[in-house]
């Protein structure tokens, strides 16, 4: 089996197309529930990490998700994250599922509740990667809500160092 060599992960992110194609590369199907947290800076590039939360239920507890919105706003602060997105890893069928709307639904509310700029909720399955949600008109073609461009033109941020564990209960 060959294997074409990964993409430049510091091509920037800058449609859904893009989004798709990377997440495809870091998660191409489902092994457990879980869910992630992909980071972006104001130039579309991701950040060299990812926060799994795993075994995720079913349905999402609204309490949980604020918890985990609040615990992700402290990265966000931390790093300068500009924009995030999140995929529910769940194996099982492509189609959507009722569950899949409610998480959907809970992880695009943190914009209003937890004041994250998340963009997009992806869903990974058996059959590999679809995007279930986007959080503003235009976010799917890589513009933000007023219609400018979503992506900067500044040099890339350099965050600085943060033990996740400190903000984040990791397993």
């Amino acid at each position: 089996m060959s294997r074409t060599s990964p993409a430049d992960p510091h091509r920037p992110v800058v449609d859904v197309g893009d989004l798709v194609a990377r997440v495809d590369e870091l998660l191409p199907v489902a092994i457990r529930p879980q869910l992630w947290a992909l980071f972006f800076d104001a130039d579309c590039i991701q950040l060299p990490m990812m926060v799994p939360l795993e075994g995720i239920p079913a349905h999402p507890s609204p309490s949980a998700v604020e918890a985990w919105g609040s615990a992700l706003g402290a990265v966000v602060a931390e790093f300068g994250v500009a924009w995030l997105a999140f995929v529910v890893e769940r194996p099982g069928a492509a189609s959507t599922t009722g569950s899949d709307a409610a998480w959907c639904r809970s992880l695009l509310d943190l914009r209003e509740s937890q004041g994250l700029a998340v963009r997009h909720v992806l869903g990974c399955s058996d059959a590999g990667v679809a995007i279930w949600g986007s959080a503003a008109p235009g976010s799917a073609t890589g513009l933000g809500v007023d219609g400018s461009p979503a992506c900067g033109a500044r040099a890339q941020a350099s965050p600085r160092s943060l033990a996740l564990a400190d903000v984040l209960p990791l397993r």
